[in-house]
């Protein structure tokens, strides 16, 4: 018997290893140039332990973007292709989009509703979802919700003199989190959060359960983004019911409540319900009557919440440090937020903070060095034949564009790894090819949200300098390093900077 066993248990690991020795032959028997992997993570060694995952990545990118313009790589045991060229980047991003549409990571509509959102479904119901929203976030209609956006940003000012009584350090993260919590919550889903003011704190605890390290790990991340069928079969979650019922509910009475009232507002909901109730937008020309779902406009309305408020949050979190450690860029900006503002009452208008040229520089280099979205990630419809290469893309394989890796590729940029908002003059820019910095996607697939981001990272930056003197607290250190335990982008010592006030506030 114990001879049966041990046989039975031989031949089992001898077909597994079979099974993964084939898996990581798959680009040294099709002839591409790749980076020999290791069992069980392929190319991801290190991975939450050592390296935060989008050094990792990095890490990928520089060691083979000498041995070809598209190579392979190993995400845990599947193969997977990383672009290492800006033309093939645009090829793939753009120019045959059609063949790049999906981006093949999971969702589960049936069992997780929340899941099926704009960056998860695909094809032809990718298409109708974002012709249908695209409107909502014209510049026209992210105007009508700068009030919002504006009191927020007061709220925020407020929190952190609070916060900053007598000398303590601020912990600027935790207030951005909020601040634009307080934001999307309103516009996105018609809820006064107040969490700047300690009110709704089950908000902030779902932004700790997602996004910090005690949400998903790693490992989970990378498994569901190689094996998306197999999680779906296994009818994996990729957040807790707790959380979705939570969101489902609020979100749920408030689409009722208007509707029950007539309660029409200048913001994102009222538009989703306007979507969901006539397919169209008042004001917008549309030949496509047909209507978004409850659970699609529940949907995006998490996607807004989750991926808006985090990149935001962090984008103004990087930029405030980084100004804190270099103070002469620090005056320049905040030279400029008093010059702009002078003949107004100090006040920032919608106008007059998209005329502040350094601050969209300094936000652009915070961007280039912390690119919330590192990777872009193509699913292959069909084999693809890339173009002046010897690769075919194989139908349904993953295409990854390490978007933070060209971020920092010393043939694009001089000193990559110094803050430099001088990069981002007109000059410099017109030095460098366009593709070389795409900080919120490319091609049609890019970040829907752009506009709405940027104004409420800009605000938030342009309303904490004009009110306080940002400097380095002894709990940083600098050069800054990221946390491999984070799903977002976090430094090991968190956000901890000293703040003093002017004697001006707002």
């Amino acid at each position: 018997m114990i001879v049966f066993v041990v046989s039975i248990i031989l031949s089992i690991l001898t077909g597994i290893y079979l099974f993964i020795k084939k898996k990581y032959s798959f680009f040294e028997e099709n002839g591409i140039p790749y980076i020999k992997p290791s069992f069980p993570l392929g190319n991801m060694k290190g991975i939450g332990s050592k390296y935060h995952m989008s050094e990792i990545i990095r890490k990928v990118y520089e060691e083979c973007k000498d041995k070809g313009k598209i190579v392979g790589f190993y995400n845990l045991i599947q193969a997977a292709y990383l672009v290492t060229d800006l033309e093939i980047v645009k090829v793939v991003a753009v120019k045959d989009f059609n063949n790049f549409v999906n981006r093949g990571v999971f969702n589960n509509e049936e069992y997780e509703p929340l899941s099926a959102h704009l960056f998860s479904i695909e094809d032809d119901r990718w298409r109708f979802i974002r012709n249908k929203i695209s409107p909502v976030f014209t510049s026209g209609k992210l105007k009508f919700m700068y009030p919002t956006i504006s009191d927020k940003a007061k709220n925020f000012v407020s929190a952190v003199d609070r916060k900053s009584k007598n000398g303590a350090p601020v912990a600027v993260k935790d207030l951005a989190n909020r601040f634009t919590v307080d934001i999307i919550s309103s516009v996105a889903f018609g809820m006064e959060a107040n969490t700047l003011n300690d009110e709704h704190e089950e908000l902030i605890n779902i932004f700790r359960e997602v996004f910090g390290e005690d949400g998903p790990s790693m490992f989970f991340f990378f498994f569901v983004m190689a094996f998306p069928k197999l999680a779906k079969t296994l009818r994996l979650r990729q957040f807790s019911k707790r959380l979705s019922d939570f969101f489902i509910n609020v979100v749920g009475r408030n689409i009722k409540y208007r509707e029950d009232n007539n309660d029409k507002r200048n913001d994102f909901l009222n538009m989703l319900i306007q979507l969901k109730n006539k397919g169209s937008i008042d004001g917008e020309f549309s030949t496509e009557t047909k209507k978004l779902t409850l659970n699609e406009v529940l949907a995006q309305c998490f996607l807004f919440f989750l991926a808006g408020s985090d990149t935001s949050s962090t984008t103004i979190s990087f930029a405030l440090t980084q100004l804190a450690f270099n103070i002469d860029m620090q005056e320049k900006l905040r030279a400029e937020i008093l010059e702009k503002t002078k003949d107004n009452n100090g006040v920032i208008s919608y106008e007059t903070l998209h005329e502040m040229t350094y601050l969209n520089q300094v936000v652009s280099e915070t961007l280039r060095m912390y690119t919330p979205g590192f990777t872009l990630l193509r699913q292959s419809s069909e084999d693809f034949e890339v173009p002046d290469t010897n690769v075919t893309i194989k139908k349904g394989s993953s295409v990854w564009i390490p978007t933070l890796a060209f971020h920092f590729d010393e043939r694009f940029w001089v000193n990559p790894n110094k803050f430099d908002p001088e990069r981002f003059t007109q000059e410099e820019i017109a030095k460098r090819p366009a593709q070389c910095y795409f900080p919120f996607g490319e091609g049609p697939r890019n970040c829907i949200g752009m506009r709405f981001g940027l104004v409420n990272v800009k605000f938030g930056v342009a309303m904490i300098i004009k009110n306080f003197k940002v400097t380095p607290n002894s709990k940083m250190e600098y050069p800054i390093k990221l946390n491999p335990k984070s799903p977002g982008m976090d430094p090991i010592t968190g956000f901890w900077l000293n703040l003093r006030k002017f004697k001006v506030i707002f």
